[in-house]
């Protein structure tokens, strides 16, 4: 492998998208002085406002802004396919779910690229909204919040999400029924008067535990238990959290207002220490140093990406951290050497950013790779390869429930039409 190739969309405040396709020398030696390319491939306005959310899965982007719209695309056909208009607030998040079956051609996997049968959208009017990405229909909506909501994150089964909100919820919803499974308070001592901002559940025990970021705390939770049981200080301001596997060690990455991303390893025996803890002034303590921190941001961090992908033939794992700020620079992170690998200046204030592999609009790699992607797409009109029975069977009692709710509707106005008639 001579170079990694992969593509990285940006979100800004001025209401652009761009996206920009970077190829990256795997170099052999300190002597290779090979430079990273970037090679523009659109630049438009596609929102009236500000871009607040972006989102890729299979070959769709979607992109939410402050002007209520959700935009759809397709990134292999450069086209817009439509827009969601459904919610009355400015679209906060957008989260497709992320199966665990990968996308490959012959000679890669990509681990970091969504499948996404369903899309989370959150706005700033308090509800969540379950969209079925194959025909972008509206399956569900998710109501309880009173307040925007900040974030919202699926668990890697697909049948669970967490969401928090400034009403000072934390919010579980099962989405196989699209209805609420339980609420949690923030208040008190826990908190210290901060929002929720950021959830995530970890990747390596496969969401048994998740996290909420305030402005200077960490909470930590077991999934199953929904309880608190240890809590992080920060002497900065959070910016953004995520999750990184990288050689089976796990890392808590949190980006902060300083400009700079820390490191901070997140694993089940350092947690099972934590839990035993049973004294109430141990629940608190201060995070302390990450294990390493990458600089490369004058202001803060709004935003990273982590790109994955595995040679199939060599087993390798190349790793890439694509991280954004408001001072308009876009700074891609090899994650094996921990160093910098590329920088791209654009002259715009950005806000989100994702990332995606470069075959999507590589036609010898994209036919049998698209093949499997619409094989499962169209396999999803019945059921889809990940769903258990009992999980069709839900699906079928909610629609058959809400088809029995519409023909009493129906008949309860037909009744009352029929008497305003008799009263006349």
């Amino acid at each position: 492998m001579s170079q990694v190739q992969f593509r990285i969309v940006v979100g800004s405040y001025e209401h652009t998208l761009l996206c920009l396709s970077v190829s990256i020398p795997v170099k052999k030696d300190e002597k290779d002085v090979r430079e990273a390319h970037f090679q523009p491939i659109f630049h438009f306005q596609a929102h009236n406002m500000s871009i607040r959310a972006l989102d890729v899965c299979r070959r769709y982007l979607v992109s939410g802004a402050n002007d209520e719209h959700i935009c759809l695309y397709d990134m292999q056909k450069r086209k817009e396919l439509g827009t969601l208009l459904k919610q009355q607030g400015s679209i906060t998040k957008l989260v497709f779910s992320d199966e665990s079956n990968r996308l490959k051609d012959d000679n890669t996997e990509y681990l970091s690229h969504k499948m996404g049968k369903w899309l989370l959208s959150a706005s700033e009017d308090g509800t969540i909204l379950l969209w079925r990405v194959k025909d972008w229909e509206q399956f569900g909506t998710l109501k309880g919040h009173k307040a925007a909501i900040n974030d919202i994150n699926i668990h890697p089964s697909g049948r669970v999400a967490i969401s928090v909100s400034n009403d000072r919820t934390i919010k579980l919803w099962n989405l196989m029924t699209a209805h609420k499974a339980s609420t949690l308070k923030l208040r008190g001592k826990i908190t210290l008067g901060q929002l929720p901002y950021f959830c995530k559940f970890d990747k390596k025990t496969g969401g048994d535990y998740f996290v909420v970021g305030l402005s200077t705390r960490l909470l930590l939770y077991k999934t199953r238990e929904a309880k608190v049981f240890h809590i992080f200080t920060f002497k900065k301001t959070l910016m953004c959290i995520d999750f990184l596997v990288i050689d089976q060690h796990q890392y808590l990455v949190v980006g902060m207002s300083d400009g700079s991303i820390g490191f901070y390893p997140f694993d089940p025996e350092s947690l099972s220490a934590l839990e035993s803890e049973d004294d109430e002034d141990s629940l608190v303590s201060n995070i302390g140093e990450p294990e390493f921190k990458l600089q490369g941001h004058a202001t803060r961090v709004k935003g990273f990406s982590i790109y994955q992908e595995k040679d199939i033939e060599s087993g390798k794992v190349l790793t890439y951290l694509v991280s954004i700020s408001s001072d308009g620079k876009i700074v891609i992170w090899d994650m094996q050497k921990r160093d910098q690998v590329a920088v791209y200046a654009t002259s715009e204030r950005l806000n989100v950013v994702c990332t995606l592999p470069e075959y999507i609009e590589k036609a010898d790699t994209m036919q049998s790779t698209l093949e499997k992607a619409e094989a499962v797409s169209n396999d999803m009109k019945d059921k889809t390869d990940e769903e258990s029975e009992e999980e069709k069977k839900e699906l079928d009692e909610l629609v058959k429930k809400r088809k029995r709710k519409a023909r009493k509707q129906r008949k309860r106005e037909k009744r009352r039409l029929m008497k305003v008639q008799i009263e006349k």
